[in-house]
């Protein structure tokens, strides 16, 4: 039986989310990174890295969502990677589900996955400049404050402690996890 899979990549800012979608979009993924939906309006900010985003620019990011999650939601072929920081917040949680209704109505076998970080190699990892060219954070102020990532109730949710990892070693982590669930 041949059906389409759509994986979520969550995670706190530099777990590697990007990257590894990276890596997965060369077996046949088409990727949505949240810089995707993001980047047109961030684009348009002075945005430094450090900074928090004006909450002036949330309302298009979420036009931008809408418009694409209603065009792949006609695709039930295409595989999809999408990715983000979603923390315990009714607005979080309003993009997963939607995410994963998006899922739904192609009949797309839906898998969240959890990447986490040491704290350690996620401040070496978040300070890195590249960060700045995609407007994704470089300040370590986030680290400190106390959010918590949301807490996903799905029976294909896959946790993945990517401190240790490269990133091809979690991709194929996660495309064995794929395998056996098709299965």
């Amino acid at each position: 039986m041949s059906f389409s899979v759509t994986l979520y990549l969550i995670g706190f800012s530099g777990t590697g989310k990007y990257t590894i979608a990276k890596e997965l979009s060369k077996f046949n993924y088409k990727m949505v990174d949240n810089h995707l939906i993001n980047n047109p309006i961030f684009s348009l900010l002075d945005l430094d890295g450090v900074t928090p985003i004006p909450e002036k620019a949330w309302v298009p990011v979420r036009q931008i969502r809408k418009i694409i999650l209603e065009f792949i939601s006609q695709d039930q072929k295409s595989n999809y990677i999408f990715t983000n920081e979603l923390f315990e917040a009714e607005n979080d949680w309003r993009v997963y589900t939607q995410v994963k209704e998006t899922a739904e109505k192609r009949n797309s076998l839906f898998i969240p996955i959890k990447l986490t970080l040491s704290p350690e190699e996620r401040k070496k990892r978040i300070i890195n400049p590249d960060r700045l060219a995609r407007f994704k954070s470089t300040s370590l102020t986030e680290i400190h404050i106390k959010k918590e990532l949301i807490k996903i109730n799905h029976p294909h949710v896959l946790e993945i402690d990517v401190t240790n990892l490269s990133p091809l070693q979690a991709a194929s982590k996660i495309l064995n996890f794929v395998g056996c669930i098709k299965q």
